[in-house]
């Protein structure tokens, strides 16, 4: 009985610390060298979808915010939102969701503004109104355990880990989400912090 309970916590052990841990390794190391082949594998890219929905609708929201001339009147009573941002929004995020775009987001540490900038519809829209497009800005540093701020576990199959782009930061700004799916634990959802929200 008491081989078969050592068995069982060992079995336990191995399913929520060593196969998640190797698995964020692999993650980690594909993102690092920018593997497509391993993130195809181990990236359930639907999920990921899903997550990045509402930080993609903000950023396209304030891009369409910043548009003048005789759009604004239309975007004040929301009709040029309603024409545009849904397939807008679609067609950002068909571009962003894919393995070297994953890897870009997570290089910038969750900055839609910086990945965005070569999608080439956020650009139109920007250059065409207000001159400005979205300004780069100098890459995060390596990221070291010390940016890691949160590790929760979300469900008994799913866990997320925060991670902030400046290590002496308290908030996170990527929520990364693992979960069990297909007889493996993938990466499923990129949650970016959006400006404004704490």
């Amino acid at each position: 009985m008491r081989l078969l309970l050592f068995l069982l916590l060992g079995l336990l052990v191995v399913f929520y610390v060593g196969w998640p841990a190797w698995s964020c390794y692999r993650i980690y190391e594909a993102l690092e060298k920018n593997d497509a082949t391993t993130l195809e594998r181990k990236v359930d890219f639907p999920s990921v979808r899903d997550s990045l929905k509402p930080a993609i609708r903000a950023q396209v929201d304030k891009t369409l915010d910043r548009t003048m001339g005789d759009a604004a009147g239309q975007l004040r009573d929301g009709r040029l939102r309603q024409q545009i941002g849904p397939q807008l929004m679609e067609s950002v995020l068909n571009k962003i969701v894919t393995p070297q775009s994953i890897a870009s987001l997570y290089a910038w540490r969750g900055d839609i503004s910086q990945v965005l900038k070569d999608v080439k519809e956020i650009r139109e829209i920007g250059t065409a109104t207000d001159g400005e497009g979205i300004a780069v800005t100098a890459k995060p540093s390596a990221l070291r355990l010390s940016n890691i701020k949160r590790f929760a576990f979300t469900s008994p199959t799913s866990f997320e880990i925060g991670i902030a782009k400046d290590a002496s930061g308290s908030e996170p700004d990527l929520t990364v989400q693992m979960g069990f799916r297909d007889l493996d634990w993938k990466l499923t959802g990129l949650v970016p912090r959006v400006e404004g929200s704490h």
